[in-house]
């Protein structure tokens, strides 16, 4: 038995992510809608949007379990998603 996953389960976390957006998605409100979906916080921390493609740094707030559905999410509507390894935007 491996002891604090329980209480590691509710614990807050911060993963930052690039999204890159297609064409097709570059004028949805799809952060919006994120933080309306699941209890995260999100924070832009740097963009670069144009009309054929949207870049965007990303932090997300919250339990491991709100910020993986988070992500599958934007996967689902077709968001490219990576997590960002180092602290390149701190």
């Amino acid at each position: 038995m491996k002891h604090g996953t329980a209480a590691a389960k509710g614990k807050k976390i911060r993963d930052k992510f690039y999204l890159t957006y297609p064409k097709r998605l570059v004028r949805e409100p799809l952060i919006y809608w994120c933080s309306r979906k699941f209890d995260v916080v999100t924070n832009i921390r740097s963009a670069s949007v144009g009309e054929d493609i949207g870049i965007i740094a990303l932090e997300l707030d919250g339990t491991r379990e709100a910020i993986d559905a988070a992500v599958a999410w934007f996967r689902e509507q077709g968001v490219t998603v990576e997590p960002i390894e180092k602290n390149v935007i701190e």
